[in-house]
């Protein structure tokens, strides 16, 4: 993915101006959701009162649940919010030493990253070790594998008391959705780096917007910078009805349950799909990217009711990224490229 010379152009999965696609295959959200408890909880919120500004027991909770200091948690109305504004504290921090911030971009990865350094005005370089602010993902968008290049600093000692000074941030939307594998980070190494946490795909529940992240040992004056470029009440009561609920002993039992059956839908819709003559790339999360053989009428699919994710605008072009989906709506998606198969050979 660049960004150098040309304007970065925002494009999702999900709604569109045609509404919610009958068969979605082109949003991660956990096809299984939304959760139960978690879906009643955020029902019930109480919309006539502010949350707490200060959000204390709602981080106390989040810092319980990964065993961490509260202090290191920080709020965010969404994990798209925290990427501009950990940006704009990048070009902040650059700025006040009186140069550019560069930032380091996986090849393949979320469009917002490279949107967000370019509304900041941060310089893509293609050296991690000559970053002030790196992105990584694991298990990656689009792909769903391990992340492939992290930098040298990982591996090398710091002071106990002095973070490292270049901010990596791990995106980890979808280590809770992660189908196989384990992180290719060790605890100590994950304390050097801010792991920015979206459940809301985990449990199906995309359109309620809270995320948060946890920021490295000893990063007290950045979270201090974060906190004072947040707008008051970033999360609102909804969002942090979810987020309390995500820390709960049957939401996440619900979670794991989820992850088994996506494994045998998964494995179902990458069969089909293969013996459709799709090339499918190896993945270990609740979505894969794969290659048709013949060109796919996108328009057409969509007025059908089914929406596919090109991946171009994620740094692979030629590809689709699909989301496991249930048997129903593979079968409906199995059956439209069949008929196109047979229409095509006529």
């Amino acid at each position: 993915m660049t960004m150098q010379g040309e304007k970065v152009m925002r494009v999702h999965g999900g709604a569109d101006t045609l509404g919610v696609a009958r068969f979605d295959f082109s949003t991660n959200s956990n096809a299984c959701g939304p959760c139960p408890q978690s879906l009643h909880d955020v029902q019930q919120a109480d919309t006539t009162h502010y949350p707490d500004p200060d959000y204390r027991d709602l981080r106390q909770a989040l810092a319980d649940f990964h065993a961490v200091d509260f202090r290191r948690i920080v709020l965010a109305g969404s994990a798209s919010e925290f990427i501009f504004r950990i940006s704009a504290l990048a070009a902040q921090t650059a700025n006040a030493q009186g140069e550019i911030a560069q930032v380091w971009l996986p090849a393949c990865a979320y469009g917002d990253y490279a949107y967000a350094a370019q509304a900041w005005g941060l310089r893509q370089v293609q050296d991690p070790q000559a970053a002030q602010l790196l992105w990584a993902c694991e298990p990656s968008s689009p792909l769903g594998q391990a992340h492939g290049v992290w930098p040298a600093w990982l591996d090398q000692s710091h002071s106990t008391q002095q973070p490292p000074a270049a901010q990596l941030v791990l995106d980890c939307a979808y280590t809770p959705l992660q189908l196989q594998g384990q992180s290719s980070l060790t605890d100590v190494q994950r304390d050097k780096v801010w792991c920015l946490w979206t459940p809301n795909k985990a449990l199906g529940l995309t359109g309620v917007r809270a995320a948060y992240a946890i920021a490295p040992l000893h990063a007290d004056a950045a979270v201090q910078s974060l906190q004072a470029l947040a707008p008051s009440w970033s999360v609102g009561v909804h969002g942090v009805a979810m987020l309390h609920n995500w820390v709960q002993a049957d939401t996440q039992a619900w979670l794991a349950q989820s992850r088994s059956q996506l494994q045998a839908w998964k494995q179902r819709q990458l069969a089909a799909l293969k013996d459709l003559g799709w090339d499918c790339l190896p993945s270990m999360a609740n979505f894969f990217c794969a290659r048709a053989p013949t060109d796919i009428d996108l328009p057409a699919l969509r007025a059908a009711g089914i929406k596919l994710r090109d991946t171009a605008s994620l740094g692979l072009p030629g590809y689709f990224r699909l989301a496991v989906l249930p048997p129903a709506a593979q079968d409906a998606l199995f059956a439209h490229l069949q008929r196109n198969a047979q229409a095509d050979s006529v």
